[in-house]
């Protein structure tokens, strides 16, 4: 089983990079290039984003090397999953099934975990 995900290191400067969440005028998901890195306990970067935005004092929690942006989404669909499922069900009673279109407390429609099982079983995680 391969070891998680490293978000503590710092990225570099001219390393790529992935927006993780919707920034200002960044959505979620948007390529760019780290111009400065700053911090010691607290890492921020000024990115350059493939949509022409620049942004200064991104947090470091707010972005993932390029290389690593799939495995980054796998791993929150995974932690999302696994505590959808304990507050739905903490006893493991099962419930009421809410239908095909069953979404749980968290607004996670049914396609969605799907999609993220089926990216697992692709990485063989």
């Amino acid at each position: 089983m391969p070891t998680a995900l490293d978000r503590t290191s710092p990225i570099r400067r001219h390393q790529k990079v992935v927006a993780t969440v919707d920034l200002p005028g960044v959505p979620e998901g948007t390529l760019g290039k780290v111009r400065v890195a700053n911090g010691f306990a607290w890492y921020r970067y000024w990115v350059d984003f493939e949509n022409g935005v620049e942004l200064g004092h991104v947090d470091h929690g707010n972005l993932v090397r390029a290389g690593d942006w799939v495995r980054f989404q796998v791993e929150r669909a995974e932690a999302s999953l696994q505590v959808s499922e304990e507050v739905d069900h903490p006893d493991g009673d099962d419930g009421d099934n809410g239908g095909e279109a069953a979404v749980n407390r968290f607004g996670v429609p049914e396609y969605l975990l799907e999609r993220s099982r089926e990216a697992r079983a692709r990485l063989g995680t």
